[in-house]
């Protein structure tokens, strides 16, 4: 059983850099200075821990400057009284292609999947990942900088592979386990089920959009009682806004222009009312992360690089502290702005 602070104290963000489209980039530019400016802004609102990527990719070609970027981030973390859980691999997004990896358009760079569908779908190459896991687990396993270990992001039970793939990780990661624990990022809480046991310390679901506080609310329900038929912890490790519109997944469909930019107070309060462990998406104000809501033109965040927000109103109902203060810009920056008129 875990400690009552998996249960009850977690309040979290996801972090990827306000200049990196993806995991890849992230670690390739590394900046020290920017991680620990970032993770100053994060405490400031309240978080008290970050969930963010690793790059397998990165590892592949730059294993030891990984490991020291790695090093210094939880270092960083450290400082500020964050802890971190890094996700190892990324189902969503595009191919991790070369083009795709380096892609800075802020049109069409997007989150690049990892480690990809070749790999995914051949078992044969599972010993390749395999190699990664082993190296960080090694390393990390008893590191108690590190709040969880996620396996990978988002396995898809329509892509039989890929969910496949995601339960051989975890057994893998499993038989090495140390003291912190492991879990795996859900798009829908039934989406544990197949992987709940011994292995699965943590359950996740994500529910970044909803039509209605009711909508919204239905989920917090469905995860207290998870979370109390199975006393394990149950955390919601996405969620951005409510939006009266459409939430923007399906073809065709048609977000207004008032759902796009961010508006996390629509939620916030919600989940502190259900005292829910929650990570919110994002701290820094950045284009979408995956390609559809890209498209829309959508935004998410809290903070420019120079410390304001993007609203104060969203600010203070995410850090639960109506006494916050910060300078206010409700403007998306200009590296930013073609996304807005693709739309």
């Amino acid at each position: 059983m875990l400690s009552e602070e998996y249960f009850d104290d977690i309040r979290g963000v996801v972090y990827i850099p306000a200049q990196a489209y993806n995991a890849y980039q992230m670690w390739r530019d590394y900046d020290g200075a920017v991680t620990r400016r970032d993770f100053g802004y994060a405490r400031s609102i309240g978080f008290n821990a970050v969930r963010l990527w690793l790059s397998y990719e990165y590892w592949l070609v730059q294993k030891d400057g990984f490991k020291r970027d790695f090093e210094d981030l939880l270092s960083a973390a450290d400082e500020k009284g964050i802890r971190v859980m890094p996700s190892l691999f990324e189902c969503c997004g595009k191919q991790p292609t070369a083009e795709n990896i380096e892609d800075t358009n802020p049109v069409t760079a997007t989150a690049i999947s990892s480690p990809g569908g070749e790999i995914e779908t051949n078992p044969c190459r599972w010993c390749q990942p395999y190699s990664y896991i082993d190296w960080f687990m090694g390393l990390y396993k008893n590191d108690q900088r590190l709040l969880a270990i996620e396996l990978t992001n988002e396995p898809s039970p329509n892509r039989s592979m890929q969910f496949e793939f995601a339960k051989a990780i975890l057994l893998h990661a499993a038989g090495q386990k140390g003291s912190v624990p492991l879990t795996l990022g859900s798009a829908k809480m039934i989406f544990n089920v197949p992987f709940v046991g011994d292995m699965l310390d943590i359950l996740q679901y994500h529910k970044n959009f909803a039509l209605t506080e009711e909508e919204f609310k239905d989920g917090l329900r469905l995860g207290e009682l998870y979370q109390k038929m199975l006393k394990k912890p149950v955390w919601l490790t996405e969620w951005q806004r409510l939006r009266s519109s459409s939430i923007g997944w399906d073809d065709n469909t048609v977000v207004d222009d008032n759902d796009l930019m961010p508006n996390h107070g629509s939620m916030a309060g919600l989940i502190k009312k259900h005292n829910v462990c929650g990570f919110m998406w994002s701290l820094m104000l950045r284009p979408a992360y995956l390609l559809k809501q890209r498209e829309h033109g959508a935004f998410s965040g809290i903070f420019h690089e120079d410390g304001s927000v993007y609203s104060l109103v969203d600010a203070k109902a995410v850090s639960y502290n109506e006494s916050f203060i910060a300078p206010e810009n409700p403007c998306v920056p200009e590296r930013f702005k073609p996304v807005l008129k693709h739309k």
